[in-house]
């Protein structure tokens, strides 16, 4: 049995992941303990059920969880989790989304710090193995100890050391575009040393040994698209391009863990995380039209670029028990190193093609961050109560440098502090019913230095927040929140400088632009739903919520000189209201097998800016709808076959930036499948196929100058279909 069990959670660690987690909690560090007010054997229930106990609207997913669910990656267990939705992007990634919102309004953490997605994160998200992931927390009402998420929290865990020793090996190969991209993962775990000796009043063989941790990851993998375009344009004519993006990325990755017991009542945790990614390729684009006068002509341009990162992380946690109370305090820093080169140029032309000016871009870049946290939870009670601390400074230096086409030379500097105090308590209220009422504080002070000069502001928040959870019944429960919620600029955003777009510069392939004027997003949030179980091992919920938003970010486009930029901006306010609906179940109902089982959840949104250049418009990019459907057979103990697919829909989006520039996106679809077997004593082999279909995106835009003069643009962007192979042991 526990030779099946660790080959299934190795099957889970097969391909790469979406997402990968950090051990503290954001803002406070630790675990999350929630409350559980009614008679529950918690040995004989998994860690997802904490949603029907938890203080706030909480889901967590374990280790365990993930064995019991059979998930190829950490974004299939994210698409079985309610309001969570997980769509590819454009280059092969993936895009993670609560409840339908912009990706923007969901805030990702690794270790308990805030995240990156796409190719700048501190890890490869997308194909980071499960077998690195402890837990998974899925904040869906704000909290007093989180913040800026105005669509939910993702915090994810990274593994921990045990002292029960495991050996993990997994070869992968993934196809793509005619093309092979191989990849490597191993860990061990296991006590440090022999047991160690029992301190004074323990028992002989009670004391806990110091334990470690360690992966190393080889990552490769192919990334890219095909683009094809049309463009009216009342001033040059018609033009049709088509354009190939491809390039490399490889990452190495290594990630080390050691925790003990200093004595009964203090654990020390020590954690680093060492990365290195390169992404070398380019795209190549190939236009063709007529002018106005009818004369035909053609173009084809090149834009080859070169990323390197380098990313260090260290951490130290400790955790002192009272008699009635814990104490967790986390310090860390980090650096990430980064540079970019990209070399842009005409390759060919005829005819009277537009003139396309050859430039270099030189870009470096240094984030560091420092952070100290402390939280004080009580643990006497099933009423839960905590207070915590944190200070915390990042840093940006970018080093920028332009010849050819508009030229610069920039040497820049962010420096963002930021100091908070919270604290939630829990009472029992109303036969059974619990309200938690919690207080955050955050003073945030923004330091820039920019071309024209220094600059410095400060914002002052506070996020009050209340919570009710009122049982039923055995199966149902009526959950409702209340909470203010501000959402920080990213530091990224704050940066006056453009950063190119790859290829062709155009409206709906802008540059991007940096924002020092930039405020934080004020929203009131209330949600109201219900949750009930289905048997033993299903449940289903529904949620409605209203968002009331002041400074809205979103992304406006506009033409700067002769170049399309696009820059993320305060819009105005706005108000969101959405309907959430979850369920999860088996399928024996449709006569499979008990273990088979469905996870759908969806999202309906509307909104509509009440103030700024776009009233009476939705919010620019909000989908007007979201949804996941997963069905999934688990890898069978015994041994034998397991599989199964996700198919996600994206709705259309309006893309009105200004009265000028207006668009949508057209609904999508994304489909993935897999396949695998275990044979027990061995192995296990498994493949996927992600992208079925071509996953196509589409997308149209519309520009109308102050002349009367019109421009249109039609783009669809397709991905090719992407095969993983994956085989591995455990022992």
């Amino acid at each position: 049995m526990k030779r099946s069990k660790g080959m299934l959670f190795a099957a889970a660690a097969a391909v790469p992941c979406a997402a990968a987690w950090g051990q503290g909690l954001p803002d406070g560090g630790g675990g999350i303990d929630a409350p559980q007010l009614d008679t529950v054997t918690v040995t004989a229930r998994r860690s997802i059920e904490q949603r029907f106990y938890a203080a706030g609207s909480l889901v967590v997913v374990d280790r365990k969880d993930i064995e019991q669910l059979g998930a190829f990656s950490v974004s299939d267990v994210l698409r079985q989790l309610p309001g969570v939705q997980v769509t590819t992007q454009g280059d092969g990634g993936v895009e993670i989304r609560m409840r339908g919102m912009e990706r923007g309004a969901t805030q990702l953490l690794i270790d308990g710090q805030r995240t990156r997605s796409g190719r700048r994160a501190q890890l490869p998200l997308d194909n980071l193995p499960a077998e690195l992931i402890e837990r998974i927390e899925v904040v869906r009402a704000p909290t007093a100890e989180f913040s800026g998420a105005t669509g939910g929290t993702i915090n994810i865990v990274l593994r921990q050391a045990t002292a029960k020793r495991e050996t993990v090996l997994r070869l992968t190969d993934n196809r793509v575009w005619g093309h092979n991209a191989g990849q490597a993962f191993a860990s061990r775990t296991g006590p440090l040393g022999g047991q160690p000796a029992p301190a004074e009043g323990e028992l002989p063989g009670t004391a806990q040994p110091w334990s470690y941790f360690a992966a190393v990851a080889s990552t490769g993998l192919l990334l890219g698209s095909d683009t094809h375009r049309t463009t009216d344009s009342s001033s040059s004519g018609a033009t049709t391009s088509d354009a190939a993006g491809r390039s490399r990325r490889s990452e190495l990755s290594l990630v080390p863990r050691l925790n003990g017991h200093l004595g009964r009542s203090d654990q020390i945790q020590l954690r680093g995380t060492f990365s290195r990614a390169h992404v070398a390729g380019g795209t190549l684009e190939r236009s063709s039209g007529t002018g106005i006068g009818g004369a035909p002509w053609f173009l084809e341009t090149r834009d080859a670029q070169d990323y390197t990162r380098r990313y260090l992380q260290g951490a130290a946690e400790w955790t002192h028990r009272f008699a009635g109370s814990k104490l967790e305090t986390t310090a860390s820093a980090s650096e990430a190193r980064e540079g970019v080169e990209r070399e842009a140029g005409p390759l060919a032309g005829s005819g009277a093609a537009p003139a396309y000016a050859p430039y270099t871009f030189h870009d470096t870049r240094r984030e560091a961050l420092y952070s100290l946290a402390t939280k004080l939870s009580g643990t006497s009670s099933p009423l839960l109560w905590t207070v915590g601390a944190q200070a915390d400074r990042r840093r940006l230096d970018v080093d920028t440098l332009r010849e050819g086409a508009s030229p610069l030379d920039l040497r820049l500097r962010a420096v963002l502090d930021r100091f908070v105090l919270w604290g939630q308590n829990e009472w029992e209220v109303l036969n059974g019913a619990t309200l938690s009422a919690g207080l955050r504080g955050e003073t945030l002070l923004v330091k820039t230095d920019e071309a024209s000069g220094s600059r410095e502001r400060r914002f002052n928040v506070l996020q009050p927040s209340l919570h009710l959870r009122k049982p039923l019944s055995d199966s149902l429960q009526y959950r409702a929140n209340v909470a203010r919620i501000t959402r920080e600029p990213r530091v990224w955003d704050l940066v006056d400088r453009a950063f190119p777009s790859q290829g062709r510069n155009s409206l709906v392939n802008p540059d991007f632009a940096g924002n020092p004027d930039l405020r934080p997003e004020i929203a009131w949030t209330l949600d109201t739903g219900f949750e009930r179980r289905l048997g033993t091992d299903g449940q289903m919920g529904a949620n409605l919520f209203v968002r009331r938003t002041r400074d809205t970010i979103a992304p406006l486009t506009q033409l700067v000189g002769e170049r399309w930029t696009e820059q993320r901006v305060n819009i105005g306010d706005a108000t969101v209201w959405g309907l959430e609906v979850d369920a999860k179940s088996g399928l024996a109902w449709l006569g499979l097998a008990r273990d088979w089982t469905l996870s759908a959840n969806a999202s309906l949104l509307q909104s509509r800016m009440t103030s700024g250049i776009n009233r009476g418009s939705r919010i620019p990019g909000q989908a007007r709808y979201t949804a996941n459907l997963t069905i999934a057979k688990p890898v069978p103990r015994g041994g034998g076959l397991f599989g199964g697919g996700t198919l996600s829909l994206t709705g259309p989006a309006e893309l009105h930036s200004s009265p000028q520039v207006t668009g949508r996106d057209r609904a999508r679809t994304t489909l993935d499948v897999y396949l695998g077997g275990l044979v027990r004593g061995w192995g296990y082999w498994r493949v996927g196929v992600y992208n079925i279909g071509d996953a196509p995106f589409r997308r149209e835009r519309r520009y109308v100058d102050s002349a009367g003069g019109t421009l249109g643009i039609e783009s669809r962007m397709t991905l090719t279909p992407r095969v993983y192979l994956a085989i591995g042991t455990q022992f």
